[in-house]
């Protein structure tokens, strides 16, 4: 099969690898419908991920459908579309029991497809501990709508989810790029006072102003006064991160 594969910092590459096979009981080899690229992948190719591993296939953002499944996976069976999840985990440890899995303490858990073992930029890729790391894909909802589902959508949710929006709170997000419009979608489900996304691309800022015309627009430049002024407590109650810039982190 052509796989996308880590070379060395700067280099990518498109190989021929052989199909993967179950190693574990509890793996499964999904065949990749359809996949996109992460900016994580992004940051392999530049050196920044310390833990990638040479020569593995990068990508871990993917659906597909089950080709095969080991002995003791018993939530999906072959024939099932399915979305993969970008964290492995058990599902069983301290971490996982606590809803913590990118600190899953099995040798597989946290960033481990794309990264530290074959990922999904490949015709097919063996997922490890399937039971937690693939859902099934109801029919009514297309492969593209799925893809969003194992990272950029999943990303939003968590970070509304940690941020424990209320109704009284005026919620800041930093970046409007597919994973801060996914976060937008989901503090949207909170019903805050107010909503304030903060990005400098002119595009992005007409995309949100376009399908949220509710929602407060501003620019790094000006943001920090005009969430002064658009505040109730002197501030945001809630600020969400999704740019991850070397100068949005402090901006937050």
């Amino acid at each position: 099969m052509k796989a996308y594969t880590f070379i060395e910092e700067g280099k990518f590459a498109l190989l021929k690898k052989a199909k993967p096979e179950l190693s574990e009981p509890t793996d499964a080899i999904v065949r990749i419908t359809l996949g996109s690229i992460c900016t994580s992948d992004l940051h392999i190719k530049h050196g920044s991920v310390p833990r990638a591993v040479k020569g593995i296939t990068v990508g871990h953002e993917m659906v597909g459908v089950v080709e095969q499944v080991g002995a003791e996976v018993t939530k999906v069976k072959p024939g099932d579309r399915v979305t993969v999840n970008v964290e492995t985990f058990c599902g069983e440890c301290y971490f996982c029991k606590h809803g913590y899995v990118n600190n899953c303490t099995s040798p597989h858990g946290g960033w481990a497809l794309g990264c530290r073992i074959d990922g999904g930029q490949a015709e097919y890729v063996r997922v490890p501990l399937a039971d937690q790391g693939l859902d099934r894909i109801p029919e009514s909802v297309t492969d593209e709508q799925a893809l969003f589902v194992g990272d950029v959508l999943a990303t939003g949710y968590w970070a509304a989810r940690i941020s424990e929006i209320t109704e009284e709170d005026t919620v800041l997000i930093i970046g409007a790029g597919p994973t801060g419009v996914c976060s937008l979608l989901c503090t949207m489900l909170r019903n805050p006072k107010r909503i304030i996304v903060c990005e400098k691309s002119a595009e992005r800022r007409a995309f949100v102003s376009k399908h949220y015309p509710d929602v407060l627009l501003t620019t790094p430049e000006e943001c920090e006064a005009f969430v002064m002024e658009h505040s109730d407590h002197g501030g945001a109650d809630r600020v969400l991160e999704v740019a991850g810039a070397k100068d949005t982190f402090p901006l937050a």
